[in-house]
């Protein structure tokens, strides 16, 4: 007897996933597992339900069915279809190996073909196979910041966006991230989560230290080259002299930008 499929949906439009979660409950061997309406949610929802497979909308506000793939830790990238309201999505959802497209409104009889589709897929590949195709090939793509982070705190993921966070400090082998006065520990090390972040957007001013540019109201010379540096949440950071030349060259640019 075959194993039930186990589905999530994910999409901003409340009609659309009502109408998928209609068609998906007349077949016997799916069992959905969960809703979500943005992809924020999505990303906390698929570590911890690890569903089998993911009706995935692409064009989502802040963070679109691309980003939800990337911010995934490739052993938890689901099987995917596609759903848009675009024709020309669909090269890229093949692009990235995804199992199927749909196009909405979601046409009851390409859901049946998609969906034998995926059952065939699921039971001649692994999941982890699936995953590592998704996932190579959006690591094809030009190279891209990070745009969330994934809190863990026991069994709940938060996601927090990067553009919201004021600073970063180390906290042992961990960093600290600072959003709107609350703070939360991130499991990677310090130069790890540096490569990630966009330079034009966050500044290394201390091996503890990294701050949003955005967020710098104010330096105030000590000595040597070290500033005291002051950040809209009223936050002040000693830089160091190992990384004073990112700091002068970075008040350069706003001094003759």
């Amino acid at each position: 007897m075959r194993t039930a499929l186990r589905v999530l949906i994910v999409d901003d439009e409340p009609l659309a996933r009502r109408g998928v979660s209609l068609r998906l409950r007349q077949f016997a061997d799916i069992e959905i597992v969960g809703e979500c309406g943005d992809g924020k949610t999505a990303v906390e929802t698929i570590l911890k339900l690890s569903p089998d497979l993911v009706f995935l909308d692409i064009e989502m506000p802040v963070m679109n069915g691309f980003d939800v793939l990337e911010a995934l830790p490739v052993e938890q990238v689901p099987a995917i279809i596609f759903l848009t309201a675009y024709e020309q999505h669909a090269v890229r959802a093949f692009e990235v190996h995804a199992l199927d497209y749909l196009l909405k409104p979601v046409d009851d009889e390409r859901l049946a073909a998609s969906i034998r589709s995926a059952q065939r897929s699921l039971d001649s590949a692994t999941q982890m196979q699936i995953a590592a195709r998704i996932r190579g090939m959006l690591g094809e793509r030009p190279k891209q910041y990070a745009s969330h982070f994934a809190i863990r705190t026991g069994s709940r993921i938060q996601i927090v966006l990067v553009e919201d966070t004021d600073w970063i400090g180390a906290a042992g082998d961990y960093t600290e991230l600072h959003v709107s006065g609350r703070s939360h520990l991130l499991r990677e090390a310090m130069n790890s989560l540096e490569k990630k972040l966009d330079p034009s957007k966050f500044l290394r001013i201390h091996r503890s230290r990294i701050v949003q540019v955005r967020c710098i109201t104010e330096l105030r010379s000590i000595d040597n080259g070290e500033y005291t540096v002051k950040l809209s949440d009223g936050s002040e950071h000693r830089s160091s002299r190992t990384y004073a030349k990112r700091l002068d060259s970075w008040l350069n640019d706003v001094q003759h930008g």
